[in-house]
């Protein structure tokens, strides 16, 4: 729980050192006298993301989800970054790689499926991560089980310490993109996609494209299965990395 500040707030982001009086502000459900906490919050937080962005949720609406006053909630979070930060590293602070047999490669394949399964599971966590540029930056300092597992593994492999870093950078941004496109790219206007798309072309000019049509309208459907395809190649290529330099 944040210390309280002592100035007053004026808007979304400000603070306040007093409780200010549970009312209801909205159509939310009160939360019982004296059970609300920070980790009430959050997971309100949470239930909101996975159905809204970042851009949608304010301090005031919130407040009025939980049937408190806003300035309640700046008692417990000083400001909606803050909070938005807080929803995140609970979730991946809960992440823990599945224990699997076999080699590094089955481990980190085992790991980053796992990964990529909360991620889609979890829109939130996607919504909170997709605004902030220092994204990886933030998952390591929460999720550094998986992160402690990848670099082990990578480096048993026998991948150099660079070729370590990048290679970890690379499976975690593809894991990322690959959720990120699963869950929020079929949200397209007036329902266009891109095998529909594909479909309009003209055969003549574009021949390839129409002879594999059946195989691209499939593909781009596959969500976890596309994923894995790709997570497959890139082990792939970092086992061949390994071996170059033994």
């Amino acid at each position: 729980m944040a210390a309280r500040p002592e100035f007053i707030p004026t808007g979304d982001s400000a603070v306040t050192s007093e409780p200010a009086r549970r009312t209801r502000t909205g159509g939310g459900r009160r939360v019982p006298r004296h059970t609300l906490s920070a980790e009430a919050i959050v997971d309100a937080t949470l239930r909101m993301l996975d159905d809204t962005d970042c851009e949608g949720i304010s301090m005031r609406a919130l407040a009025a989800e939980l049937g408190v006053g806003t300035m309640t909630l700046y008692t417990y979070f000083r400001s909606k970054d803050e909070l938005l930060q807080a929803a995140r590293d609970q979730v991946l602070d809960s992440f823990h790689p599945p224990d699997v047999s076999g080699d590094w490669a089955d481990r980190v394949r085992a790991c980053c499926q796992a990964l990529y399964r909360l991620l889609v599971e979890r829109p939130a966590v996607l919504r909170v991560l997709a605004v902030k540029p220092d994204g990886d930056g933030d998952f390591a300092d929460t999720a550094t089980a998986a992160l402690e597992l990848v670099l082990s593994q990578l480096r048993a492999a026998g991948l150099g310490r660079q070729e370590t870093a990048r290679g970890y950078v690379v499976l975690l941004q593809y894991t990322f993109g690959s959720a990120l496109r699963h869950v929020f790219a079929p949200a397209r206007r007036n329902g266009e996609n891109i095998p529909s798309r594909l479909q309009m072309l003209d055969p003549v000019a574009h021949p390839t494209i129409t002879d594999l049509m059946p195989e691209l309208v499939i593909t781009h459907g596959s969500g976890e299965e596309q994923y894995l395809f790709g997570l497959d190649l890139i082990l792939d290529g970092l086992r061949k990395a390994a071996a170059v330099q033994h």
